[in-house]
């Protein structure tokens, strides 16, 4: 028979920690207010409980021990306000970290998923749906595998599972498929000055891969259920102004009817009884709703699990799937447990499942874009370098075959194409001086002998000022080994090219850098000559992208008097110099995949202009 299992789970959370203390602090300095200290501080239930917790501060007792929440994660620093939106992350990357997670914990490629379906209710834009971005950042211009996007918040995951297990009953040519929820709560509080949904909400996604086994019993996702109380419809949302608003005497009181009723209605159509279930896995604002829903039903303390709430907050419908990766991530998903899960909320949308942990599922460690260029042909001008390395043995991870240019470090070069055939990949070595117009010409020449298309044309060839050498090259050397000779390579090899050429920029072409004004000014004119001729070469389908990177820990940047170094990262906002590896990762994934983590798009006309490391200062 047919099942459907969790055979990956990841998760991912704003990167800034905000402790109890932390919101106490906020109190104390009068940037939100509600909380009475002293209040809690007379109470019997605070000093019976000091009793055994004698150092657990007021605050913490109510709002950890008694509401539930230990600690969030925001995108932002604490608290949250609307100029520190426009440099956060959003729910997309959070999204997108998450499926990532996902699909490598299931030891999936990217061509083994066949429907992506994603849901949120704080999305980054308001079109195209979530999903249809977040599936960008996986596959390439030719996958044509349906996406699903939701406008849902508490009840989205379930809604979406739902969607899934109907999807694959309908699709039998389908076996894997994406679910995820991602959601940053914290860009609905940047007006609210009570510290209640600030102790409550967090930013995180969470995803599984939803996959269908063939088995003699039943096993994995075993029902489902969603349904909607309209008397939830007015009591909880988000205005037009993005402001939260929450009736929640009206909340708690349906939210533990509705998830009561669901919960016990999916262990009546299960045939469990309360005392076989390992594990209530649910989602709602707190222990408020999930304590007295639980004991509805009839489940213990120990039955009851609430880690993800405690640290992670509640974080809408990435609540449960977080709950379930965390469980996977501790190895307590045994064979055979049972597992059932109840959410209710915005919409007054609520539901619940049931799942059986299958038998031990053998996952593998997956590099997710692992032989995605096989059959692929590329040349790489300035191989040798730093960051044309560590483009060529990405490039080899992945499959393509490749032509190496060097300049002058023929060892390099040779040592370069024997680790990349280590891979399994061609690899040929050409040297060209590109101060030589006899090389260039035998450059372009060696190419068009040895191969009839060239899928990608990487240019990572450059030189700068070297202000810690007495031989520093002169301006012309430097403009035509970075500017004219790359576009002249670019233009005699057109006839060859089928899908992106990609140019390697800097970011002191936004950001000065003193003494590098002839590196600066030759990488200005090839990015402004390289957006002159996208035009033709859009014209002929192939891409131009002009890559900006920021400093780097090797090459180029090791120029960089380490003051002037400093100064640079202050203004373009580096806390460290980016890993070159990292950033070869990206550039690699560029030439193919739509969208890129970690790096900002604008458009120029038809070349595609990427900054990796960085984000221009804007006024918010």
């Amino acid at each position: 028979m047919n099942n459907f299992i969790f055979s990956g789970y990841g998760h991912a959370a704003g990167r800034h920690e905000i402790t109890n203390a932390d919101i106490m602090a906020a109190i104390r300095k009068e940037f939100l207010k509600g909380f009475r200290e002293d209040k809690i501080i007379r109470s019997d239930n605070y000093q019976a409980f000091l009793k055994n917790h004698p150092t657990v501060s007021p605050f913490d007792y109510f709002a950890g021990y008694k509401m539930g929440f230990f600690k969030r994660r925001h995108v932002r620093p604490f608290p949250p306000v609307r100029k520190k939106l426009f440099y956060a992350e959003t729910s997309l990357e959070l999204g997108v970290k998450a499926i990532h997670n996902a699909i490598s914990d299931a030891g999936l490629q990217i061509g083994d998923i066949s429907a992506w379906f994603a849901s949120t209710v704080s999305p980054h834009e308001q079109a195209p749906g979530i999903a249809a971005t977040i599936k960008a950042f996986f596959t390439d211009f030719d996958n044509n595998t349906p996406v699903v996007s939701l406008a849902s918040g508490c009840s989205g995951f379930n809604l979406n599972l739902q969607h899934a297990v109907e999807y694959l009953k309908s699709h039998p040519e389908a076996k894997h498929v994406v679910v995820a929820h991602t959601e940053t709560m914290s860009d609905f509080l940047t007006e609210r000055i009570k510290f209640v949904p600030l102790v409550t909400f967090g930013d995180a996604a969470a995803a599984v891969v939803l996959t269908r086994t063939e088995s003699h019993t039943r096993e994995g996702l075993l029902h489902i259920s969603n349904f909607q109380d309209m008397h939830m419809v007015d009591f909880v949302g988000v205005d037009k102004a993005s402001n939260l608003y929450m009736g929640d005497s009206v909340i708690k009181d349906r939210a533990i009817v509705n998830m009561s009723k669901a919960g016990s209605d999916m262990l009546q159509t299960t045939g469990w009884e309360t005392t076989s279930v390992d594990l209530f896995v649910p989602h709602q604002t707190g222990n408020a709703i999930l304590i007295p829903t639980a004991k509805n039903i009839g489940f213990t303390d120990k039955q009851l699990y609430t880690d993800a709430q405690k640290l992670y907050g509640n974080v809408s419908g990435a609540t449960i799937p977080i709950g379930l990766s965390l469980l996977h991530d501790a190895n307590k998903l045994k064979p055979g447990m049972k597992i059932l899960s109840a959410v209710a909320g915005v919409g007054g949308k609520y539901g619940a499942f049931s799942y059986l942990v299958p038998e031990t599922h053998q996952t593998k460690a997956s590099v997710l874009h692992k032989k995605d260029l096989a059959g692929k042909t590329c040349l790489i001008t300035g191989s040798t370098g730093a960051l044309g390395t560590e483009i060529a043995l990405e490039m080899g991870k992945r499959g393509a075959s490749l032509f190496l240019h060097y300049a002058h470090n023929e060892k390099a070069a040779t040592k370069l194409a024997e680790d990349v055939k280590k891979q399994g990949e061609k690899a040929t070595c050409i040297q060209a001086d590109f101060t030589n117009k006899e090389d260039l010409k035998a450059l372009v020449d060696t190419i068009f002998s040895r191969t009839d298309k060239l899928h990608y044309l990487v240019h990572a060839a450059g030189i700068s000022e070297n202000l810690n050498k007495q031989d520093i090259p002169n301006e012309a050397d430097i403009m035509q080994i970075n500017c004219f000779a790359p576009l002249e390579i670019s233009k005699k090899l057109l006839p060859l090219l089928k899908e992106t050429v990609l140019y390697i920029g800097t970011a002191a072409e936004d950001i000065p850098i003193a003494g590098f004004a002839g590196f600066t000014a030759s990488k200005s004119c090839l990015h402004g000559s390289a957006g002159s001729a996208a035009g033709e070469y859009i014209s002929q389908g192939i891409r131009t992208i002009y890559y900006m990177a920021a400093l780097l820990d090797k090459g180029t940047s090791e120029n960089i008097p380490p003051k002037d170094a400093f100064n640079f990262m202050l203004k373009n906002g580096q806390e460290t110099p980016v890993p070159v590896n990292e950033t070869a990762y990206r550039i690699v994934s560029s030439l193919y995949i739509p969208k890129v983590l970690g790096v900002q798009n604008s458009y120029e006309g038809p070349m595609v202009v990427r900054r990796d490391g960085y984000v221009l200062e804007t006024d918010v």
